[in-house]
């Protein structure tokens, strides 16, 4: 038999066969994990930054169709060492899922749906169409963690080059004062959408413009260095703008335009310049003919539509346990979550000394109690989580002590700080506080059952843990404020001893409202 008769006997034999398999398999996994999958077209329908995830689909899609030539000319066979990535992701998924983090969920998605391929269609398949199944994990809305790093570097290198020009700058965190005016960074300054386009289009453009590892690598380095730094440029360039014109350009719609012209011109010499090393194309190059043993019979069809079944029955098992476990009974209050009593001379007062609080989304319950001693005034916020889901998160980027823009609040600074909690000595977050005539000092922290943490990350595992374990799932987000006098001597002595005072009664007042025995009001 020649090589175009074998190859037609591949195609009807096999090919056929493994195409239908697999798209039958992507869509099985796509109705299994719909919520995921419906939580990532949400992203990518609300955030301008992830918008391009619509495309990622019909990118890989014609990337595999450009491998067809090579992909004929393989023998597909079941891959067994798949199971254990497949496992690994079905697990994190899980977790991801008890957690209530919805980026772990979304990545162990596609690290499942590649898995199981791998498992279905075997390395030499799998390999040859590695970079677009590679390409699906850009889909994931991934990469608003960075925004804070960014927009930090984004203010040190504008005022930096501020500086450089002879400019006077008077800065507070993120906002920083010209003689002509004021100016402050905030997320859409950070750049974040710029790196995400570009190394969307960077990992695309080095696959389809060169064929060794190395200067993929490279250009793709360059992809995420660039914006980077063009960005820090882009925000320099503006307020030059605006500090020349004296407030009058660059201040309004104009600076999105600026921003967005400026970002395309960059691409368009990154890329230009990419293009000066591009490799001649090597698409219609030929894959050596796999020795394939005849026509499958109907033995080997049918293990090869069971092997499939298992891999679905695999990938069916952390949405299974999930299910489970969100059927365990939802938390009710015993009783209404009340401000815990003065002690120590810390005594309530009726009336606010002032008006902002930490923005906390989802509470069951909560309350902001003012307390005085001494002529020092402290303040307890205190939002209590019975039982969390998608839109009633505890930890979740939305709960923060200022909102972006606000008109009356800004945070002039922020950083960790230890504290003495309840005899552990836990890491929590500072944030120096101004607006409305007010100076303040913003400690926060997370309850969860009855330990505590600052970290996120940290508040979501124990989150996990207690699910997995059928632990108690109630969580509090808790901050204490109190004025500051002195910007260079910060009231921390104040705050811990507030703490130490009045935390008792706290925990007795949220363990009260679960349930719990024992608890007493203080």
């Amino acid at each position: 038999m020649d090589d175009s008769q074998q190859l037609t006997s591949r195609e009807e034999g096999f090919n056929k066969r493994y195409l239908f398999i697999a798209v039958v398999y992507c869509l099985a996994i796509l109705l299994i994990f719909y919520d995921t999958v419906e939580s990532m077209v949400a992203i990518w329908w609300r955030s301008e930054t992830f918008t391009h995830g619509f495309l990622i689909a019909p990118i890989v899609i014609w990337l595999v169709w450009e491998k067809r030539q090579t992909l004929v000319r393989l023998s597909p066979a079941f891959q067994y060492l798949a199971l254990v990535p497949l496992l690994f992701f079905g697990t994190t998924w899980l977790l991801g899922n008890v957690m209530a983090a919805t980026v772990v969920q979304q990545i162990s998605l596609i690290g499942i749906l590649v898995s199981g391929l791998w498992a279905i269609l075997g390395t030499q398949v799998v390999w040859a169409i590695a970079f677009p199944l590679a390409f699906l994990f850009l889909a994931v809305p991934v990469g608003e963690g960075l925004i804070p790093v960014m927009m930090e570097f984004t203010a040190d290198f504008t005022i930096g080059l501020l500086k450089m020009t002879g400019i006077p700058v008077y800065r507070e965190g993120l906002f920083f004062t010209l003689p002509s005016g004021h100016w402050s960074v905030v997320e859409g300054c950070s750049g974040v959408r710029y790196l995400i386009a570009s190394v969307t289009l960077g990992c695309l453009f080095a696959y389809l413009s060169y064929q060794g590892l190395v200067k993929r690598g490279l250009f793709i380095a360059a992809s995420i260095i660039v914006p980077i730094i063009a960005n820090g440029l882009r925000a320099y360039m503006i307020v030059m703008i605006g500090h020349l014109s004296s407030m009058k350009l660059a201040t309004g719609v104009d600076h999105l335009i600026y921003g967005w012209v400026f970002f395309g011109i960059v691409m368009f010499v990154l890329f230009a310049v990419g293009s000066i090393w591009r490799d001649r194309d090597s698409s219609t190059e030929r894959a050596p003919l796999v020795a394939q043993g005849g026509t499958p019979n109907l033995e080997s069809k049918a293990k090869t539509y069971l092997t499939t079944v298992v891999v679905l029955l695999l990938a069916c098992a952390g949405p299974a346990t999930a299910h489970l476990i969100q059927r365990q009974p939802a938390l009710t209050a015993f009783a209404p979550l009340e401000a815990p009593q003065g002690l120590n001379d810390w005594v309530k007062q009726k009336r606010q000394s002032w008006q902002w609080r930490p923005v906390v989304k989802g509470a069951d319950d909560e309350f902001h109690q003012f307390y005085h001693r001494d002529g020092v005034v402290v303040s307890l916020y205190t939002g209590q989580y019975l039982t969390q889901n998608q839109n009633k998160e505890l930890i979740n980027s939305q709960n923060v002590f200022v909102v972006q823009k606000s008109p009356d609040w800004w945070v002039v600074g922020r950083s960790k700080v230890t504290l003495n909690l309840a005899g552990d000595t836990i890491e929590v977050d500072q944030a120096h506080i101004k607006g409305s005539g007010s100076n303040l000092l913003a400690l926060r922290w997370y309850r969860l059952g009855d330990k505590y943490t600052a970290n996120p990350y940290t508040g979501k595992l124990l989150e996990g843990v207690a699910k997995l374990s059928f632990d108690r799932r109630d969580g509090a987000y808790i901050t204490v404020t109190t004025p500051v006098i002195d910007d260079a001597n910060l009231p921390l002595e104040t705050l811990q001893d507030f703490i130490n005072t009045l935390l008792p009664g706290l925990e007795a007042q949220l363990d009260r409202v679960v349930g719990l025995e024992g608890s007493t009001l203080e």
